[in-house]
């Protein structure tokens, strides 16, 4: 089965790999077969071939699939942005879509995929997707600098995350295990 991989994550000690359209395989480590998982999840009655970009992440022991759709107005210059997320269901062999992340934070960067607890952050509120580089937004909502930023999943805005205080404080200071690892000595 040969396929563009748009991501690929290790869940339960195996990889899995999504394609453009949102075909999701596994590689049995045997053998090295891969096996389709589920195919496109269907969102609001439409297939899933508009969302740019799908990412795989781990989350409380559920493979999630974050769909994010960037599109550019031409004429007008304005930005639209949003984000689905769907959880595995595994006996079904399908994405079903979710309404709520409830209590989860998901972190999208660069190579660093992963998701938390608001209440172990100790921040008010999860339900929110923090985008912590740049690597996942190519546009300029209405002169945001590019990354860095907070989609509130109830509210379906995109914010610069300095503008969002308690969860701009998780990432400044920087702790000082990164100020060890990444600082020249």
């Amino acid at each position: 089965m040969s396929m563009y991989l748009g991501d690929i994550c290790i869940f339960k000690r195996r990889p899995y790999a999504i394609n453009r359209i949102g075909k999701t395989i596994t590689v049995g480590l045997d053998d090295l077969n891969a096996w389709l998982v589920a195919e496109p999840p269907e969102s609001d009655s439409e297939p899933l071939l508009g969302g740019n970009k799908k990412f795989l992440v781990e989350s409380e022991g559920k493979l999630l699939l974050v769909v994010i759709y960037e599109f550019l107005g031409f004429a007008s210059g304005d930005s639209v942005f949003w984000i689905k997320v769907f959880r595995l269901d595994e006996k079904a062999r399908k994405w079903v879509k979710l309404t709520s992340l409830g209590d989860r934070v998901l972190f999208l960067g660069n190579g660093c995929l992963f998701s938390a607890s608001a209440s172990e952050l100790s921040v008010t509120k999860g339900n929110c997707v923090i985008f912590i580089d740049d690597a996942f937004l190519h546009f300029n909502c209405k002169n945001m600098q590019y990354g860095n930023c907070v989609f509130d999943l109830d509210q379906r805005q995109l914010t610069p995350l300095s503008d969002c205080p308690e969860y701009f404080n998780l990432f400044w200071p920087p702790t000082e295990w990164i100020g060890e690892c990444c600082v020249p000595k």
